[in-house]
């Protein structure tokens, strides 16, 4: 499968948290192929695939980081507030899309060098940000309403090797790392009852996640989501590598015993692997979702990705296609290595 195509298709669509109505239908054309496909109450992406045994439910989100328009100015400027942890350092100056009646561009405002006072610092504060459309404020009144998101525009670009840059890939990269493990199940005619979720709001608490993980029927999760990569001024220590694989899960709040099974599914299909140690939470949907209900055997696997939050982020599509890789073995037959 061309994977930079299915990473390509998934980033178009914008989808900021509480609002992912437009990457929808390009989830559900991907998943139809597998078996039954739904919307629930939260918007969650939800495939069923019938099957033998104890169920498994995998999941990534389908939701990125925004902004959600809270006041429009007399001037006709646009306030916002985060949808999500956005990194503010990069929004000044940025062209954005405001998501209204219509799609209309815009301009975070940056002051000029020359009239910024010796004190002041490159950083902006979320209270900093206005956004200019050239509209009057009865303009922007006819098309922009207080509650609709705006994104950072981002544009699909394919680096050197196997790197590809966009925003939205923190979870694109892992629906389409599922996408894979799909199609390689597929292929190996693996009977296993299997539950797949794309859900909402994960950026802002997840939701969508713990609603999707109730209603599943399933004893198993494996949560896919991505973290940090290395770069120069980063701690190695507290990231992955690009390119060296997935990122395992070692963590207090997940199943120790399902993190060994990971480690020794790769060892045995020789698929290249890193490790993730984290002392409690994970910070992904993997926390809410493990004590839905009666509760999970879970574990998760990570994508490094850099430059995370932004409208440039990057992953290795080699790392994309080995999660997929990894997470349909573990469930073909891997998961009896320890």
């Amino acid at each position: 499968m061309d994977v930079r195509q299915i990473l390509k298709d998934l980033t178009i669509g914008a989808g900021v948290s509480g609002c992912e109505q437009e990457i929808v239908p390009i989830a559900e054309k991907y998943l139809k192929e597998y078996g039954e496909v739904h919307t629930d109450t939260l918007g969650n992406v939800i495939l069923t695939v019938d099957g033998e045994g104890d169920g498994v439910l995998l999941d990534a989100h389908i939701d990125m980081v925004g902004m959600i328009v809270t006041a429009i100015t007399p001037e006709g400027f646009l306030r916002v507030d985060a949808c999500g942890h956005i990194d503010t350092r990069q929004l000044g100056a940025q062209q954005v899309t405001i998501h209204g009646k219509k799609n209309i561009s815009g301009i975070v405002i940056s002051t000029p060098p020359h009239l910024r006072g010796n004190s002041e610092n490159n950083g902006m504060k979320m209270s900093d940000v206005l956004i200019d459309t050239g509209f009057s404020e009865n303009e922007i009144k006819e098309i922009v309403s207080l509650g609709d998101r705006v994104t950072v525009n981002s544009e699909f670009t394919e680096l050197l090797g196997d790197r590809v840059s966009c925003g939205a890939l923190d979870d694109r990269a892992g629906m389409a790392s599922l996408i894979c493990a799909l199609e390689y199940l597929k292929e190996k005619g693996c009977k296993k009852k299997i539950t797949v979720s794309f859900s909402t709001r994960e950026e802002v608490g997840g939701s969508g996640a713990k609603t999707a993980a109730f209603n599943a029927d399933a004893k198993e999760l494996i949560a896919v989501d991505v973290s940090f990569a290395d770069t120069p001024d980063s701690n190695s220590e507290e990231c992955g590598e690009l390119s060296k694989g997935p990122m395992i899960g070692v963590s207090a709040s997940l199943d120790y015993d399902m993190s060994q099974k990971f480690i020794g599914t790769a060892k045995k299909c020789g698929i290249p692997y890193q490790l993730e140690i984290m002392g409690g939470r994970t910070g992904t949907d993997a926390d809410g979702m493990t004590i839905a209900r009666g509760g999970f055997i879970s574990g998760l696997i990570s994508i490094p990705l850099r430059y995370m939050h932004t409208g440039v982020e990057v992953v290795s599509v080699s790392d994309v296609e080995n999660t997929g890789r990894l997470i349909a073995e573990y469930i073909a037959g891997g998961n009896e290595n320890a």
